[in-house]
């Protein structure tokens, strides 16, 4: 059967979710009853009124030919490099607009302003002025727009540093302060399509990045899932391999900026209704817009955004409301919602929640999808006597270790690691669930022996042994009842059978989390060491296996003689270990370089962890 021909441009199909997005608000003040969504053909006009012109075939080459330059960073010197940034700001210069909105024209003005100066920047920043909106919209220019304000953070706080007084005074000092002051303009230019931005699919990207900026928090590193940066940013930020030029931690902003968080905060949240705003926590892009809002309402004590999405306060909730919360945990995206919704709710509304809904419905909404994200965000919020009576009550729900109740235990364990209670509980269950009592370890991975394991198994990303395995790291890192248990179990195994879990690629990381045990007496370190020997020059180059081996840095902790054994058999296949990327990691971690240099000196010294 012939595939469907895919669809572009004005051919595009709408998508379910895009009837719920917000319509243009031309005014800032609230209207009464406004409605933010809008229907089909609304939101087509957005982002298609753009067209600056196409790139000609020699331009649409000569930047593939660049974008392949940079991304292999085969420049044999700065100055290469320099030189060819320099090519490409004087072949983009003037047609700015057309390079943004053009596939592969947007990825190199994204890679360009990753290592570029704070002038090239406000040239990109005067250059789109007058068209942020519809930039911001923009399937292409809006990653551009995005990583322009993202790499801003770097400046802003310099400039903050240097003119202090930009704390306090509610104006910007354009002089000495350029690139805030064209943030501001940048502000001043989409205030009044902040509705349309914010819940446009392109847009929302931007938006939460000039809300982040605004607000001084750090900037999520987080690989297609975040809720900052779309999948094509990540990429191209990954491909420039520079995350120096980015500025991550918190920022202490300009007066004004903070304004402008309390501007959108009043433009959008006023005009929003209870239904509207549930609906929103459920579509895949208001929500994540809904959240960070919340999230900065948090921050300046305001709750407005839980007053319209949950209005009752008192008593038992309503049909309607329990309805809503049991779509929230049934749904990918509102499991999330509700997730950030108990991180950034006051106390008191952690705890009517987990009264209301919560203890009452346990049993049922304990086998819903998403409530495995909630509960560790409740147990963090309550206090530690409330969180262990929520813990002694999910481990009641839990009669087998199916991958749900996996998934479960596992965000229980996370939350007894800060509380320190149930231990003993737990460590009781566990053991009774675990059909093998002589092995423990087989039992939790649910393997009757590592050799019936298929080959696909071992390489595949399983998803119920990946959980599984996280299990057994949880366990071990939290509950000692259960600890010496698995540790005893490992010890069992054959040489060649710990070899062979240290280089799978997912039970490798519980050799990790053994070999990392800083309380492992002596005898046990040793034996463990003695299985590994006469395989460590191959481990290093396994995917799986350099895990172990860089463990072995605390394994072999006070025992020279394995560290200085170890480091022989590493420099014995040196060869083969610089050929492998994680050979070259193992390398760099033992601090091989001094060994070879001076093995006195590498003696002395305490190894890298």
């Amino acid at each position: 059967m012939p595939r469907e021909q895919k669809k572009r441009g004005r051919r595009l199909h709408q998508k379910p979710y895009e009837k719920s997005l917000p319509e243009v608000e031309p005014d800032l003040k609230p209207v009464e009853e406004t409605e933010y969504l809008q229907d089909e053909e609304s939101h087509q006009v957005v982002g298609q009124q753009v067209f600056y012109g196409l790139l000609d075939s020699t331009q649409i080459e000569y930047f593939k030919e660049a974008e392949g330059l940079i991304t292999s960073n085969t420049f044999t010197s700065d100055e290469e490099r320099d030189q060819v940034y320099e090519a490409l700001w004087s072949e983009i210069n003037g047609i700015e607009l057309k390079v943004s909105t053009d596939p592969t024209g947007s990825k190199i003005i994204e890679r360009l302003l990753l290592a570029s100066p704070k002038e090239k920047l406000l040239d990109i920043y005067k250059a789109y002025s007058t068209r942020f909106t519809e930039l911001s919209t923009q399937r292409f220019s809006s990653h551009c727009l995005e990583t322009l304000l993202n790499c801003s953070r770097t400046f802003i706080s310099s400039e903050v540093q240097q003119i202090p007084e930009l704390l306090e005074v509610a104006t910007i000092d354009t002089e000495n302060a350029p690139v805030a002051s064209a943030i501001s303009d940048f502000f001043a230019e989409i205030r009044n399509d902040i509705p349309t931005i914010a819940f446009d699919r392109y847009g929302s990207h931007v938006f939460r990045s000039l809300l982040i900026l605004c607000a001084g928090k750090e900037l999520p590193v987080t690989s297609g899932s975040s809720v900052l940066s779309a999948k094509k940013s990540l990429g191209v930020q990954k491909g420039v391999g520079s995350p120096e030029s980015l500025h991550y931690g918190r920022l202490r902003t300009p007066a004004v900026f903070k304004q402008f968080i309390e501007d959108v905060l009043d433009t959008i949240v006023r005009g929003i209704t209870t239904e509207q705003g549930r609906k929103m926590a459920l579509d895949p892009v208001s929500s994540p817009v809904l959240q960070l809002l919340m999230e900065l309402e948090d921050d300046l004590q305001r709750c407005n955004i839980l007053s319209i999405v949950f209005p009752t306060r008192k008593g038992e909730l309503d049909f309607i409301s329990v309805s809503f919360l049991e779509s929230l945990l049934s749904n990918p995206v509102g499991s999330h919602f509700l997730e950030k919704t108990l991180y950034s709710c006051p106390l008191s509304f952690a705890e009517y929640f987990f009264l209301s809904f919560f203890t009452p419905r346990l049993h049922i909404i304990s086998k819903a999808k998403g409530f495995s994200f909630t509960v560790k965000a409740l147990m963090q919020r309550l206090d530690s006597k409330a969180a262990a009576k929520f813990g002694a009550r999910l481990l009641d729900e839990v009669t087998d270790l199916s991958l749900q109740n996996i998934v479960l235990l596992n965000n229980v364990l996370v939350a007894l690691s800060e509380h320190g209670s149930l231990q003993k509980e737990v460590a009781e269950r566990i053991t009774g669930l675990c059909a093998d009592k002589d092995n423990i370890l087989l039992a939790l991975l649910d393997i009757p022996s590592f050799e019936n394991i298929s080959p696909r198994q071992r390489s595949s990303a399983n998803d119920s042994l990946k959980q599984r395995s996280m299990l057994v790291e949880n366990l071990l890192k939290t509950i000692p009842q259960l600890s010496d248990s698995i540790i005893e179990s490992f010890i069992a195994f054959p040489a060649e059978t710990k070899v062979q879990f240290a280089e799978n690629t997912i039970f490798s990381h519980v050799v990790e989390a053994i070999l990392s045990k800083d309380n492992l007496a002596v005898p046990t370190r040793r034996k463990l060491l003695n299985d590994f020997m006469g395989h460590v020059g191959s481990l290093a180059c396994s995917v799986g296996a350099s895990r172990a081996v860089d463990a072995c840095n605390i394994t072999s902790t006070g025992l020279n003689h394995y560290r200085e054994r170890i480091a022989q058999e590493l420099l014995a296949n040196r060869e083969s270990i610089m050929r492998s990327l994680y050979g070259k990691k193992v390398w760099k971690n033992w601090n091989m370089d001094l060994y070879v240099r001076s093995p006195a000196k590498w003696k002395a010294k305490p190894v890298r962890v």
